[in-house]
């Protein structure tokens, strides 16, 4: 059950997690959009870590038979699942802001 709901948990917390930063350095705040998208890609993916005890890291070979999906394995699934939640909810505050 924890499986299944272990993006639903990194997605709040990442973006918990970002916000927080916002709040106590000036410097989040400065950073372009896109390095602000990499540190919230970089965060669900150190919790996702953080909470498995695999230590399996993803590689996607270029030449490979298979395509990189393929070799993609639980937890980077979770990661990319909890960043994309993130982005959703920053997002919907951005969205609460303008109206």
């Amino acid at each position: 059950m924890l499986t299944v709901l272990a993006p639903v948990i990194i997605g709040p917390l990442t973006f918990l997690a970002m916000q927080g930063m916002k709040r106590t350095s000036a410097l989040v705040d400065t950073l372009p959009v896109n390095a602000k998208r990499v540190a919230v890609m970089l965060i669900a993916t150190t919790l996702t870590m953080v909470g498995s005890a695999t230590g399996v890291t993803v590689e996607c070979d270029p030449d490979a038979a298979v395509s990189c999906l393929e070799t993609l394995d639980k937890d980077a699934v979770k990661a990319i699942v909890g960043s994309a939640l993130a982005f959703a909810l920053h997002a919907i505050k951005q969205a609460r802001k303008q109206a």
